[in-house]
């Protein structure tokens, strides 16, 4: 489990018990957390089983999102920017696309991460391939109108697909503007996007007070881009230059620190399930001078991802191996700008503030997709044996790397049975579902035993955010038994029924008690 993945699932359950103004969240977008709460509500696992069905619907989305890429791919190699891989060349580039899936989906976007960015590539290799299909004039109304509805599904999946989806509808005028195509197709798709995206726009609006369509871009750009800190939790809106934070966590305490944060907002660790609550007030602007700077930054990132990767660099080779002429290649190349526009898009986005490779797997196996067909192959047996034994060393890369992700994934297994344990360890010491804890330590990794327990995090005493001198927890425990007192105190009043340490001296202070061997240690509160 990861801080994303618990709130996602937070708010899952929210939607599907109906508290509508705590489910509408202006900064994690709706639909995993839709299929999430579903699952739960049907199948209502065990506290051992909740995780574990998590990652069977990941996988269920994995192999629906193997079948969108079949489709994306089986467009591609029809288009006429892909004659170079017909008849028999066409095997090369099936075991090509296949191997690149894999590596994509394997390694850059790891099936362990409880997020959506599987959802949103599945997404992006549908539209794609409806996208190509409607170049080639191949698709109706309906199937317009679907691809509208499909590019709003996406949109609810995360909120960068929506520029995404308007991008994509620019470049679907375009494109029947300059080939006489059918311009009310067009509109179709428009209306089915508006369909699906202006109701939740509207209750999203509703519901914060203010007209958004998420919250999303605005903090990642001001903590990643104007260097708001501290990013992600407990700001305070102190930092000169900055404005005021409008609702930040409350700091109830100083030397240590201590924050409260029960109210208003709702989920096991409420500082991450309303991050745009907590943050109102952020400097979200666009600065001359870092925006630049952030730019370059991230196109050097995304370079090195998609050429010096290993699998994509041997790839970059062997299409070079392959190819008869650079100038064939550009002119195929240029053959697919209506789905190559919405990729750059996406890039454009992205590196304008912060860049990880699950974010555009989708994207980025279409923009590899395009370029291996392409390529300008010729024929004979030597290319064959070229292509073949690349292709082994491609395949040895990709067991290799995939390996290594299960292998970490592995030894982590042990942090995810901790969390299981704890969880059992406080039942047994009679904190119930629905009981309100305080924490001295961090709720980003104390959320996960905490989200299975069905308990809420209302005050913490952290470890540090990572901007500061000190650390609050360790200040805590080597302070003053009067210190310790007050601060008991003070997470008392919260309406904390206990607090728990997950770094606890080894000789515990009276009136703290070990959760049996997990390292962690409670005190209740009489």
């Amino acid at each position: 489990m990861n801080p994303d993945g618990v709130s996602y699932l937070d708010m899952g359950d929210l939607y599907w018990k109906r508290n509508w103004h705590s489910a509408l969240n202006t900064y994690w977008s709706p639909l995993y957390g839709w299929l999430t709460g579903l699952m739960f509500l049907v199948t209502k696992p065990t506290m051992r089983w909740e995780y574990p069905e998590v990652h069977l619907l990941n996988f269920v989305i994995f192999i629906a999102a193997l079948f969108c890429f079949e489709f994306f791919w089986r467009e591609l190699l029809a288009s006429k920017g892909a004659e170079a891989w017909a008849g028999g060349a066409r095997t090369y580039a099936w075991v090509l696309g296949y191997l690149l899936f894999a590596y994509v989906h394997f390694v850059v976007h790891s099936l362990a991460l409880v997020t959506p960015d599987l959802l949103v590539a599945a997404l992006v290799y549908l539209a794609t391939g409806m996208m190509l299909g409607f170049a080639r004039g191949r698709i109706g109304a309906t199937s317009a109108f679907l691809l509208g509805v499909l590019l709003g599904i996406g949109y609810l999946t995360k909120a960068a697909m929506l520029p995404f989806a308007f991008v994509f509808m620019m470049t679907m005028l375009a494109l029947a503007w300059r080939r006489h195509l059918r311009k009310s197709l067009v509109a179709a798709t428009f209306l089915g996007c508006l369909l699906i995206c202006l109701p939740f726009i509207a209750a999203l609006s509703w519901n914060a007070h203010q007209f958004t369509w998420g919250e999303s871009a605005k903090l990642n750009q001001g903590w990643l881009v104007n260097n708001v800190r501290p990013p992600y939790r407990h700001w305070q809106g102190d930092r000169p230059g900055h404005e005021v934070a409008l609702h930040p966590t409350r700091r109830v305490f100083d030397s240590p620190d201590v924050y409260e944060f029960a109210t208003p907002i709702l989920g096991t660790y409420p500082v991450w399930y309303a991050p745009a609550y907590w943050y109102a007030g952020l400097d979200s602007s666009m600065h001359p001078v870092r925006e630049p700077q952030v730019i370059l930054k991230n196109m050097k990132i995304i370079l090195i991802w998609l050429f010096l990767e290993p699998p994509f660099l041997v790839t970059f080779v062997l299409l070079l191996l392959m190819s008869q002429r650079i100038k064939v290649f550009g002119r195929n190349l240029m053959t697919f700008w209506p789905i190559l526009a919405p990729v750059v898009a996406v890039f454009l986005i992205y590196m304008m503030v912060s860049w990880e490779g699950r974010y555009t797997s989708g994207v980025m196996l279409v923009l590899w997709g395009v370029m291996t067909v392409s390529t300008s192959i010729p024929g004979g047996g030597r290319l064959l044996k070229r292509f073949w034994a690349v292709s082994l060393l491609l395949v040895v890369m990709v067991v290799y790397q995939f390996s290594s992700v299960l292998i970490m994934n592995y030894r982590s297994f042990g942090n995810s049975e901790q969390s299981v344990i704890v969880a059992e360890h406080l039942w047994s010491m009679g904190i119930e579902r629905g009981d309100q804890i305080a924490l001295i330590g961090d709720g980003f990794s104390e959320e996960f035993w905490a989200r299975l327990g069905k308990v809420r995090i209302v005050a913490e005493v952290p470890h540090g955010t990572g901007f500061e001198i000190t650390n609050p927890t360790a200040e805590f425990w080597n302070s003053t038994p009067g210190i310790k007192q007050t601060v008991l105190d003070i997470l008392k009043r919260t309406g904390a029924k206990a607090v728990i340490a997950d770094t606890p001296p080894t000789t515990l202070p009276p009136g703290w008690v070990p959760v049996g061997n997990t390292g962690h240690a409670i005190y209740f509160f009489r």
